[in-house]
């Protein structure tokens, strides 16, 4: 009676992210675990981390590079014989500097310190998500957010051993102390956010326009504090540094993506092709990374009134700009652009609408668990 006293006590939308958290980790837990033991293993599955299943499904495709990092460090020659030209520098160090730290504490267990933090992570951007829509919208919506934020076709994405989880939750960090008008910590949390991912940087975008919208946008009022936005660049500043270091080349880590068949593109043609190879070829991958990216697109072009123009400005340079070196991977490239969730939530506020929309995320979701789980080349 004494523990459900103490439930009661805690406020309900930390109880309604816990149960969110921990039932649909159980049913992805049991579908990738059941795929992973009835269906051939894929490419992107080419190594197994745990004689745990139920561990062992969260690490995939790029899993083995922030294993490898967290592991062995950086180094400019490539450790998977698979593909030898491709190297770990292409990866920015944050997630795997955490493993490494986590790792050394759980007696080397890198890749479950890995699930750890991603999941830790994901809670923690489950609680921010509703704490920045409930100040601006109503609790039903920001309760919305956080569910369609679990929903997503991807969600799975977040509990993997990939910077997705740690991306999302360093964002709506940058968001929310902006609303606090805490300029210094956003400045260093958005470096922080540029040490995860090189589109990191790009937080400056919309966060000087949260600068300029507290003052009402009257340059008057400009003060000296508007300069620790400049302290986000130095996160990439940092680890181009590092890539000169040891290679003599500061933007090694982007010329590196060209082991991945990556070049500059118009986003327009990467489109069209991910569009024309989809239907025409017909290429499953193409086609549901063309979906992806056409169905947010259109959801921030359509509802923009519904969202921060800060929000809509962090979603569509979080599509754009990772489009200009081709449509590969953007079913995961758009799953931390949480203005998605939060347009879902807001479309969403009749019952039918909820329960219909509920219902085919989940049920998508759970499809494409199946083939992300075993290495298939769909979700990658």
């Amino acid at each position: 009676m004494n523990i459900l006293n103490y439930i009661k006590r805690i406020p309900f939308e930390l109880r309604y992210i816990f149960v969110l958290f921990i039932s649909t980790r159980i049913v992805l837990t049991i579908i990738g675990s059941l795929s992973h033991t009835f269906i051939d293993k894929q490419y992107g599955k080419q190594y197994s981390w745990s004689k745990y299943v139920f561990f062992d499904i969260w690490g995939v495709w790029d899993s083995f590079w922030y294993v490898d990092i967290a592991t062995n460090g950086y180094s400019p020659i490539g450790s998977n014989p698979l593909s030898p030209n491709q190297t770990n520098l292409a990866f920015f160090p944050l997630y795997p500097l955490l493993m490494n730290l986590l790792g050394r504490v759980t007696g080397g267990e890198y890749f479950l310190s890995g699930i750890l933090i991603s999941n830790v992570c994901l809670l923690i951007s489950g609680f921010l998500i509703y704490q920045i829509v409930k100040a601006e919208s109503t609790q039903r919506t920001a309760l919305n957010a956080v569910k369609y934020l679990f929903l997503f076709p991807v969600a799975f994405i977040y509990s993997g051993v990939f910077t997705e989880s740690l991306y999302l939750c360093i964002t709506l960090l940058c968001f929310y102390m902006a609303k606090k008008q805490n300029w210094l910590l956003v400045g260093i949390i958005g470096a922080c956010l540029a040490l995860t991912r090189s589109l990191g940087v790009f937080i400056i975008l919309p966060l000087l326009y949260e600068y300029l919208s507290s003052i009402k946008f009257n340059l008057n009022k400009i003060r000296p504090n508007i300069c620790y936005l400049l302290i986000i660049p130095l996160g990439l500043l940092i680890f181009a540094g590092y890539n000169y270091y040891i290679t003599d080349n500061f933007f090694f880590f982007a010329n590196n993506q060209s082991a991945w068949q990556r070049k500059l593109i118009n986003p327009a043609q990467a489109l069209w092709k991910g569009f024309s190879s989809g239907v025409f070829e017909p290429n499953p991958k193409k086609f549901l990374e063309f979906i992806f990216s056409f169905v947010s697109l259109s959801l921030l072009g359509i509802f923009y009134r519904k969202i921060r123009f800060s929000y809509w400005l962090f979603g569509m340079y979080s599509i754009f700009i990772p489009l200009t070196a081709g449509i590969d991977s953007m079913a995961r490239y758009v799953l931390p652009i949480f203005p998605l969730y939060i347009i879902c939530a807001e479309l969403s506020k009749k019952r039918y609408v909820d329960q219909g929309l509920t219902l085919f995320l989940g049920m998508l979701q759970g499809c494409l668990m199946v083939f992300w789980s075993i290495g298939f080349a769909l979700v990658v």
